[in-house]
């Protein structure tokens, strides 16, 4: 039996909404994308991230200084867990807290590098999705850390 590390992806759709978990290699849930408008997390993104996470994809973030950006929820939240969101929308992804800061914030800039280099890629595919634009599309200088 194989049983080399391989993340897997849950996706269920209760009526109308949308929401994506991906789980480690030892079955826990990590990643849940909320609900969106079908343009920026996907089923496209979800499907890449699930891949590059199994090819242990370690890019280097094209765009360090915009766009998507981590924040760490208080000890104070019944769910502590590190949110990534584009400040353009609501929260878009949680990484769920394994009580390891250091695996879970590793995690989180990890993912946020595979999300900017996808939409890095897809920029040219389909203008107006990349993170790092404004609605107006022009690119946004800075970002919350």
């Amino acid at each position: 039996m194989n049983t080399s590390p391989c993340w897997t992806l849950f996706i269920a759709r209760p009526g109308n909404e949308r929401r994506h978990v991906i789980r480690d290699p030892q079955g826990k849930p990590r990643l849940i994308f909320g609900d969106d408008d079908g343009t920026r997390i996907n089923d496209h993104l979800a499907k890449y991230l699930v891949e590059s996470l199994n090819e242990d994809l370690r890019p280097e973030d094209p765009n360090p200084d915009e766009g998507w950006f981590l924040e760490r929820r208080g000890s104070d939240e019944q769910d502590p867990a590190i949110l990534i969101r584009d400040p353009d929308f609501e929260i878009r992804l949680e990484i769920l807290d394994t009580e390891n800061d250091e695996q879970d914030q590793a995690l989180g800039r990890r993912i946020v590098a595979l999300i900017n280099t996808y939409f890095v890629h897809k920029k040219g595919a389909r203008p107006g999705t990349s993170s790092s634009q404004s609605p107006s599309g022009k690119p946004r200088t800075g970002s919350e850390r």
